[in-house]
Parts: structure tokens; sequence; C-alpha cells
């Protein structure tokens, strides 16, 4: 089933999301998983198909910030009329029988429906937020932790030649430790790019945490709208990451990384000299 990430019921789930009850978190958790098929329910037949009561429903709209259920059931079947059908997932974990091959092949499949999540779920608007936001910065700070470390790394070395040296990977030496001496003297102006997946690191969080308390706006490069990245985020790019036989895929996020840098590459048409110079 698509996902819808970026859709106004999305995004008002995203920053409601801690402060649900626990009957309101159900239904916010399948119409994120399940968008398709409860986009077009009515209140009672969403109250059926979560296991809440019809009142619960009703009150689920004004949680997240809806005037009332009809209001937010318009919102989601809006966002549900741009979105196009994606192969179902495949229905179970690699046979132990399988060959090698099969094993790879089936991987493949799995990143290559990742991508295209990714390429029908961008947001236009959201793009060129973020792109502005880079090449406006007075000063870009990135961080990942874990396998999202070698994600940072990539987009640092992208971005340095577009944003005049002033993108630094502040983990990269002295981890969680050194980027805090660091992101204490962010200030408004200043861009924080976090990037964390599942299991999210709690480093990344704190840090992300401690930038936008200094004044950084933050760019989250995350898999899903309940991310406590994207809580934090004032733009969040999504990149989904899920992989059978694998804790997560980076195949999606390495590929939104480079589409960003891509992004900022093209309006930076002024700074090709550079890249020239240095790629010599």
């Amino acid at each position: 089933m698509p996902h819808s990430y970026n859709s106004d019921v999305a995004q008002r789930v995203s920053h409601h999301y801690d402060d649900l009850s626990p009957g309101h978190r159900q239904i916010a958790d399948l119409l994120l998983e399940k968008p398709l098929e409860l986009a077009s329910l009515n209140n009672v037949e969403l109250a059926e198909r979560c296991g809440v009561s019809a009142a619960t429903a009703n009150r689920f709209a004004k949680a997240i910030g809806y005037s009332g259920f009809a209001e937010f059931r318009a919102a989601q079947i809006e966002a549900m009329r741009d979105l196009t059908s994606h192969a179902d997932r495949l229905s179970a974990e690699i046979d132990v029988n399988a060959s090698d091959g099969e094993v790879m092949r089936n991987g493949i499949s799995q990143d290559i429906e990742n991508l295209q999540k990714i390429q029908n779920g961008l947001d236009d608007d959201l793009c060129e937020e973020a792109t502005r936001l880079i090449l406006n910065a007075t000063r870009i700070f990135v961080f990942g932790s874990g396998i999202s470390y070698f994600v940072a790394g990539l987009l640092v070395h992208g971005l340095e030649p577009y944003c005049r040296g002033d993108a630094a990977f502040v983990g990269a030496a002295g981890g969680a430790i050194a980027a805090r001496r660091k992101l204490v003297n962010c200030r408004p102006g200043d861009v924080f790019i976090a990037i964390s997946v599942p299991k999210y690191a709690a480093d990344t969080v704190e840090l992300t945490a401690l930038a936008k308390k200094h004044g950084a706006t933050i760019i989250a490069l995350t898999d899903h709208p309940t991310s406590p990245l994207a809580r934090l985020a004032d733009v969040t790019l999504y990149a989904e990451t899920f992989r059978r036989l694998l804790s997560n895929s980076m195949t999606s996020l390495v590929a939104l990384a480079g589409s960003l840098i891509a992004s900022i590459a093209n309006q930076s048409a002024d700074r090709m000299e550079f890249q020239r110079e240095i790629d010599q």
C-alpha cells in the first residue's frame, strides 16, 4: 500500500502523536500504515476497523487539529487521490531453500519498491524548502550514528562544494560528545540535518533537540511521521528503509541524500567551477 507521509493528515499525526491517547494512537498507527483502506471510511467504520468506539474516532479528528470528522475524512481522501498503487510486498520471508541468487534478487526488489515510494511521496514544496534552507544557511551541521553515520558523511561530502565549505559532519571525530560541544554554539541561521531510522538513535534525537533549542533550523531524513525526529523537524524528508532479513536498508536513504545534493547543485551553477577544481 502507498504511504502519504507528507499529507496534511500525516503531518498532523506526526506533530500530535506524543499527546494522543492509546485509542487515538491505534487509529493513527493504522492510518499511517494502511491509508487507502481507511481513507473513505465513516466514523463508525473507522472505529470498527481500529477496534475503538465511534466516539473515540470522532475525537481523534479533533485531537490532531481538525474541526470534526468530516474535515478529517475530506483531507484524507484528498491525500490519496495523487498516489499511485504499488506492488504488494513479498508475502513472506525468504524460503530457507531459496538460492543465494533468489535472496539477493528479492532484496533488490524490496529496495526498488522503497525507491518508488520515495519518488511518489516527495513533496515539491518540502524539497524546495529544504534546498532553500541549506543554500541560505550560515552554517550546516549534519549528524547520524550507527548505519546513518555513513549517510551523514556522504551528505556532507556532497554538500561541501556548494555550501562555501560550511557543511560539517559534527560527529565524525568524537561522536555524540564532540557533536554536543559544537551544537551548543548553534544560532538562528544555522541548519542541523539529522539522520536516523529504526531503531532511532537516542543520541541523534538528543542532539536534534539541542540544536533546535539553540535556534538552528532542523531538517530530518527519517522513515516515518512517528519518528522522534519528525516531531522536532522544521522540514522532514522520508525514506522507506524496511527490508526483510535486515534491520534496515540504506539504499533509499542514500538515494534521498544524493537527490538532495543534486537539488542543491542544480541551484548552485555559479559554484560548479569550485567542484571542477577539487575533482581534478
